[in-house]
């Protein structure tokens, strides 16, 4: 990877940083008041599904269940809208994805990848926001992938990024995990309580405490317009 593409990737985190800071203090009043949950709030999400040698990951409709469950439980616990971004949810990538961008470790590692040809691809391909300002909704893109290996999805870097993984089985045996990752793109992180919608594990409930509503609805991924 060249040093021009490095110092686009570094850029890229300033970028998300200041705007994740600027947006906390503009959600200040949810961040203290966000358990009250009113009034409604709106998230724009933009899910692409991208593409190996054999064509798309998965179908569209695969990610029905996903964003039926999302779209519930954002309402019923946060009182918050999910919109698609354009007109639908879902898209399918018409290119083949490089194999950094289809297979990515978890955890810090996948926030490395941001720095390299997954990083790259992903940016090339987001929603709203990259370097420079194309709305001011900041949607969360979530891209389907092949495999995040050890897991079934993951968000870089959290709050700080604007995009979420979820790969193959992410998709066909777990409807909760895209809704378990925008989450954490919106600030909140693991709990211990399985009732809960951050429990790690797949066998999560869909609840959420005061002091999450406060974090999801004051984060600059969910908006008042």
């Amino acid at each position: 990877m060249g040093w021009f593409s490095r110092i686009k990737s570094a850029v890229r985190q300033v970028v998300r940083v200041v705007s994740e800071a600027v947006g906390r203090v503009l959600g200040l009043g949810d961040l203290l008041f966000g358990f009250l949950t009113f009034p409604r709030k709106r998230l724009r999400l933009h899910v692409a599904i991208l593409s190996d040698a054999n064509g798309p990951l998965v179908t569209e409709p695969d990610l029905i269940p996903s964003i039926d469950y999302i779209k519930r439980v954002f309402k019923d616990r946060f009182n918050v809208d999910v919109l698609p971004y354009t007109k639908s949810y879902v898209y399918t990538l018409p290119d083949t994805a490089p194999a950094a961008a289809l297979d990515v470790n978890e955890g810090v590692d996948a926030w490395l990848a941001d720095f390299g040809e997954a990083g790259d691809y992903f940016a090339k391909h987001l929603a709203g926001w990259n370097a420079a300002p194309v709305s001011f909704t900041f949607p969360v893109t979530v891209y389907v992938i092949r495999d995040v290996i050890g897991k079934k999805g993951n968000s870089p870097g959290g709050p700080l990024v604007d995009y979420v993984l979820l790969d193959v089985d992410g998709v066909r045996l777990s409807t909760s995990t895209l809704a378990h990752e925008v989450a954490h793109a919106c600030g909140l992180w693991h709990s211990g309580t399985q009732s809960n919608l951050m429990y790690k594990r797949d066998n999560r409930g869909d609840g959420a405490k005061g002091w999450q509503k406060n974090l999801l609805r004051s984060s600059r991924h969910v908006l008042y317009w």
